[in-house]
């Protein structure tokens, strides 16, 4: 009960921001048009407030200049939220606790990130989300982190991971002892949140009131709630989480998506708004090349836009691999689809025929883009990288036809990110025609590599093409895209790439733009064929380290432990991120000392908690994490050998011992593992890595 209640109070809410914001209403104007308080008008979005008065509520749609269809979808909302306790959502809105499923997953309290442990913890919480209010059973979750082959102690580590779990929750959700997130039932589980608390029950609920919306006659309403639902997913669900990979509870939550996309692309190609599901139709066509619905409608949104010839492209195709694969022919959605492409008996594409073809793209004026983003506050050193980045760009010969490509590598956190940034900001004046920037997300913790046509899209507006006149295929684009810069004198910065293959639809065609790459991966191939510069980058020396910890810990408190600084530097092996993050906690505990956080990390099983931020993008842990999903399963097995090690350095044969494999599969594997800069051949058949990657190497161990 409590839950519909939530729910009829949001659909009101839902509705009024979203005819305020197709109204082009900022709250202050929504409330002086209709003679209200700000505060009424942003309790009643919040769901704070329910069932205003009738002559609110008249004055509401009044100001939102509602028809009598839009007026009555309204009152209805407003109706039904009248059996809500009167002080519910007030209550349930103080609660600031957010957890986020519909991507990676996260958790925060008043926007500050929760620490949510170790991956097993990780997918115990997942797990419970993804079957939000109803049961879960104990065995279930074993099997889900563990398969075949469970520790004796499964059923232990689930009860401490769960008892952590509340411990975390409850305190942040501000719950009473008898009214906990997590509830046990016997040998199962149950996962309570107020539908503001897990965007999951916010998505649902988005849905929900489109299908209202749409059931009432109002599709433009309901075009806008399945778009805001849709708008909500920030990748693959719990994509970071991946001991939950195909796991069919997370494969339900890709069907719930496929399903309110398939309704909103069904309402907005009706209503002509072509444009604004074609990437996700893409997208989804992708993930599912054989779903004739989809393609179906990504065929009329193509048309829609303009694009007959690629709507055909898409049929083809989709018939081709239906005969192929099943010797089936296409199905009546695929075969309508074509018709009306072939019939032109699609109102806007029949619009885009009357226009007259020009000979190529319209592209406004001579823009100059400027995407560098801001260089990290605490930047110190590497004067000698920096010249070395220099020199190649100071012997560039922009009149031999070629192009400066300099590629840096290195270990996650070693601040490849930084330095490039830092150089590119130094020699931005000598490309007078722009910087040019993209994050490749070769190593994120969720959606895979960034495809190179979303990154050229991107370069292609920044360069002052219009959305409408980007080719359709990704041919196209980069054919433009090296147009556009020929001649120019653009730098481009291609950061956290995950290959080479990324990399080269981006490369220009003419001389005068530079390239400068960052990658964990070696990038040997990119220096093979088009003789990119690589610049493997080290941790910091240990003046600079001491420098960088120094500017986060202040010269007085670095002073009055000089000893504890040093052993500190050493703890972090001198990596430019865990000398950020060991700062910045010294930073948020001035009156603890030095000494307590340095013996807190003395132990190797430790040590990567003393540099926990609690975010991603700045945890050691998750960072290394990252570079998971690269690595084959027996890289992987021998990695977690070498946590078992006592010592990072290692020989093949130890590493055979330890991961039980032979000696030629596993130096394949050590030779996978150098090449995503995990570890280094020091010597002739002898490999070593960074502590912190040994420590990280030995929590996985631990945990499989």
């Amino acid at each position: 009960m409590e839950h519909e209640v939530g729910k009829q109070a949001n659909e009101l809410g839902v509705l009024l921001r979203v005819y305020r914001r197709r109204a082009h209403l900022t709250q202050r104007e929504f409330a002086a048009k209709a003679g209200l308080s700000v505060a009424f008008v942003r309790d009643l979005e919040q769901g704070r407030r329910s069932s205003p008065r009738p002559d609110s509520l008249a004055a509401l749609g009044y100001a939102l200049g509602l028809d009598a269809a839009q007026a009555a979808v309204l009152a209805r909302a407003a109706a039904s939220s009248l059996r809500r306790q009167p002080d519910a959502t007030i209550a349930a809105s103080d609660r600031r606790l957010r957890l986020s499923v519909l991507g990676p997953l996260e958790a925060s309290l008043n926007g500050s990130p929760l620490h949510l442990g170790p991956p097993a913890r990780r997918a115990v919480l997942g797990l419970l989300a993804a079957e939000h209010g109803g049961l879960l059973r104990r065995d279930a979750i074993i099997d889900a982190i563990w398969g075949q082959w469970p520790p004796a102690t499964a059923t232990n580590l689930v009860q401490a991971h769960v008892s952590r779990l509340r411990k975390v929750l409850d305190t942040a959700g501000n719950r009473a002892a008898d009214d906990s997130v997590i509830t046990s039932a016997g040998s199962s589980y149950r996962l309570r949140l107020r539908i503001e608390e897990l965007d999951l029950l916010v998505f649902r609920d988005l849905v929900a009131c489109a299908a209202a919306a749409s059931a009432n006659g109002d599709y433009q309403a309901a075009c806008d709630l399945y778009g805001r639902a849709v708008a909500m997913w920030r990748g693959d669900p719990l994509g970071d989480v991946d001991l939950l990979r195909g796991h069919p509870a997370i494969t339900g939550l890709g069907r719930e998506l496929a399903d309110a996309l398939i309704k909103y692309a069904e309402l907005a190609c009706e209503l002509g708004l072509h444009d604004q599901v074609l990437p996700r139709l893409w997208a989804l066509a992708a993930a599912e090349p054989f779903n004739e619905r989809v393609h179906a409608l990504l065929i009329i949104a193509l048309a829609g836009s303009g694009q007959q010839a690629s709507a055909l492209g898409v049929y083809e195709e989709i018939r081709l691999r239906l005969d192929r694969e099943f010797g089936a022919y296409p199905g009546e959605d695929l075969a309508v689809a074509h018709s009306r492409v072939l019939h032109q008996d699609i109102p806007s594409a029949n619009r885009q025929r009357e226009l007259r073809r020009t000979p190529g793209p319209a592209v406004a004026g001579h823009v100059v883009p400027r995407q560098l983003p801001a260089v990290p506050r605490y930047f110190i050193g590497r004067a000698s990288d920096r010249k070395k980045l220099t020199d190649l760009l100071n012997a560039a010969d922009w009149g031999t036809g070629g192009i400066l490509i300099a590629a840096m590598t290195g270990m996650a956190g070693v601040g490849k990110t930084a330095l490039a940034l830092r150089w590119a900001h130094e020699v931005e004046g000598r490309f007078p025609d722009g910087q040019l920037f993209t994050d490749m997300r070769g190593y994120s913790p969720s959606g895979g590599p960034r495809r190179a046509s979303e990154s050229v899209r991107d370069f292609l507006t920044a360069l002052g093409v219009p959305p409408a006149s980007i080719p359709p295929d990704e041919n196209g684009q980069v054919t433009l895209y090296r147009s556009l810069l020929a001649g120019r004198r653009v730098l481009i910065v291609l950061d956290n790439a995950s290959d080479a293959e990324q990399i080269r639809p981006l490369l220009p065609g003419a001389p005068g733009c530079a390239v400068l790459v960052t990658s964990r991966n070696q990038l040997t191939g990119l220096a093979a064929a088009e003789g990119a510069h690589l610049l493997p980058l080290d941790p910091l020396p240990e003046s600079e380290a001491y420098s960088l910890l120094t500017a986060s810990l202040g010269p007085r408190r670095a002073m009055d432990e000089p000893a504890v600084v040093s052993d500190l530097i050493g703890l972090c092996g001198r990596l430019p991120l865990a000398l950020r993050a060991i700062g910045a906690r010294a930073a948020a505990r001035p009156g603890l000392p030095l000494a307590t956080l340095a013996t807190g990390m003395r132990d190797i099983g430790d040590r990567l908690d003393g540099l926990e931020t609690g975010e991603p993008t700045t945890s050691v842990r998750t960072l290394f994490s990252w570079s998971r999903p690269r690595l084959s399963a027996r890289a992987m097995r021998v990695f977690r050998g070498i946590g078992a090690h006592p010592r990072p350095d290692i020989t093949v044969a130890s590493a055979a011992s330890l991961a039980t494999l032979p000696c030629d599969l596993v130096h394949s594997a050590l030779t996978e593992l150098c090449d995503e800069n995990l570890i280094v051949e020091y010597a002739e058949g002898r490999f070593t890595c960074h502590d912190l990657l040994h420590a990280y190497a030995a929590e996985e161990a631990r945990i499989r």
